[in-house]
């Protein structure tokens, strides 16, 4: 059916000529106009205007667009028309190679279950890395581990989960089995329960005091000790090997213990080892000090409750208070009238960082009170070998201890160690010693002062005119930096020698350096009146 004419929308034409086709617009019916393609005239009527057929959908269907339909349709399929059945979509993860993130976190499992296997075997040897774990401690490391194990073997292996759940549990089963397996770490902890039970028949008293002795060694389990002994003597050796036994010693504070130790006994191995009831025996090995000032040392572990001396071991019942840090805004309010004493008491606790804390905040107040005590501790502190923070002490030392004498000497002995032992030597422990006026430190000073003059300069020249001959030997031997600093100090210090060796070494000498002797000449003369 034609669409009515539209008297205001355009009329599409076409030149009889030459085909073109053109948008017209409706008042130009029944006009003559001009084809712009070939300039043929011709009149706009209904033999030039095309008209169109309007499709509306569904009209007109077509067979070939029913290929593009998501729906099915709703007429049935013909008669005899067997249709296609497609299988579900499988898995990518079962035909699909496993990432390489899989194959390394199913490697690490692995490792990690073996590397756990033979710690747990070969580590409770003695002196191995497990000597003296509990075996509660050892389920809890052998559980942990096959719990990540586990998580990293499901993970490693999509596929077969069931499977690999069931390969781990084994696997975690037999870690776990380890530590009940071996129990080398409870072999020594036997009570006197059997010897007990065994009649006697009047025994003597000597034989009284060796069970007493042996049922003692059964209750502190001392064959580690006995065993340290015995290879000292094989060795050789002129040092000794004594056993602490650490009653109610928390398992929190055995290795502070043990670092302590051998801080102050300079021993060459100390290891705990567990006992029954929070009770450890601590061997010391390797040390040249004797039981009673081993005891001395124990006693800022608590008290000492006896020394016995047949076995070689001081009973010690520890006090866990002792190592529980006091409050920091304590410790750190000065203007409280227990600054100063808690202070104190945090010098006499065995961790260094405690310590050097105290020491840094004595260092910042004037000395009011337990000026002698804190000053004692400071000294014996600055002689310790184990302590690491000598110009902290030294610069707490300046400003705390009234009688430098005493300061000095063990500011000078640790200055001497340390310069052969080629270590960095602080400032503060330089100043100390300049301050204090010892003159024995010069060919120290001297070295180090060649070796870096910028830096040693202010403090050489503190020990005033002693330095004068020394400084003179270099003058000759020095140049560029070094030989204007010799000018300086020499004008600091310098006498009617440092005169003379100036005024020769006008000749020759740079006009930077000149000026040096100049200034240092006029201070020598001046200081010497003339």
């Amino acid at each position: 059916m034609a669409a009515k004419n539209d008297e205001t929308s355009p009329l599409l034409i076409r030149c009889p000529a030459c085909g073109q086709r053109f948008k017209v617009g409706a008042d130009l019916r029944d006009r003559t106009v001009e084809c712009g393609a070939c300039e043929r005239r011709f009149r706009i009527n209904d033999d030039v205007i095309l008209r169109s057929r309007k499709f509306y959908p569904g009209e007109h269907p077509e067979s070939l667009v029913n290929r593009y339909q998501r729906v099915p349709m709703a007429a049935a399929p013909p008669e005899g028309f067997q249709t296609v059945s497609y299988a579900a979509n499988p898995d990518t993860s079962s035909f699909e190679p496993l990432s390489p993130q899989r194959l390394v976190a199913g490697a690490c499992g692995v490792l990690g279950m073996v590397l756990m296997s033979l710690l747990l075997y070969f580590g409770t040897t003695r002196n191995g890395m497990l000597d003296g774990v509990s075996i509660a401690s050892r389920m809890m490391m052998a559980g942990f581990s096959a719990l990540i194990a586990t998580a990293l073997f499901l993970y490693a292996n999509p596929r077969a989960r069931k499977k690999t759940l069931l390969f781990s549990l084994l696997c975690s089963a037999g870690l776990l089995a380890l530590p009940l397996v071996n129990t080398e770490e409870a072999s020594s902890l036997k009570t006197a329960a059997a010897d007990n039970a065994a009649p006697k028949v009047h025994p003597s008293a000597q034989d009284t005091e060796h069970a007493e002795i042996a049922q003692l060694r059964q209750l502190i389990g001392t064959d580690p000790l006995a065993a340290e002994s015995a290879k000292l003597a094989t060795e050789g050796s002129d040092k000794h090997a004594y056993g602490l036994w650490l009653r109610g010693l928390s398992e929190s504070n055995k290795l502070l213990v043990r670092d302590y130790l051998l801080r102050v006994t300079k021993a060459n191995f100390s290891h705990p080892y567990p006992r029954e009831r929070n009770d450890y025996l601590m061997v010391v090995s390797g040390v040249n000090i004797t039981l009673d000032k081993l005891a001395e040392l124990a006693a800022s572990l608590g008290e000492v409750s006896r020394v016995h001396r047949e076995i070689e071991v001081i009973e010690v019942r520890v006090h866990n208070g002792n190592f529980v840090p006091i409050p920091l805004e304590k410790l750190t309010d000065k203007e409280d009238p227990a600054f100063y004493e808690l202070n104190k008491r945090e010098l006499e606790s065995i961790d260094l960082e405690r310590v050097q804390g105290a020491v840094k905040r004595l260092a910042e107040v004037e000395p009011k009170i337990y000026r002698n005590d804190i000053t004692r501790r400071l000294v014996a502190l600055l002689r310790e070998d184990g302590v690491d923070f000598k110009g902290v002490l030294c610069g707490a030392l300046m400003r705390w201890s009234d009688e430098p004498t005493e300061a000095a000497d063990a500011a000078e002995a640790v200055l001497k160690k340390l310069y052969a032992e080629k270590k960095p030597i602080p400032r503060e422990l330089i100043d100390l010693l300049v301050k204090a006026k010892r003159v024995s430190i010069i060919p120290l000073l001297d070295a180090l002062w060649l070796a870096d003059s910028g830096t040693w300069e202010p403090y050489y020249v503190g020990l005033g005119p002693p330095i004068e001959t020394t400084v003179i030997r270099h003058f000759q031997e020095v140049s560029g930096g070094t030989r204007h600093s010799i000018v300086h100090m020499l004008g600091k210090v310098g006498g009617p020698d440092s005169l003379a060796l100036l005024n020769g070494a006008r000749a020759g000498a740079d006009p930077e350096l000149l000026i040096r002797i100049e200034a240092a000449e006029k201070a020598i003369r001046l200081r010497l009146g003339e």
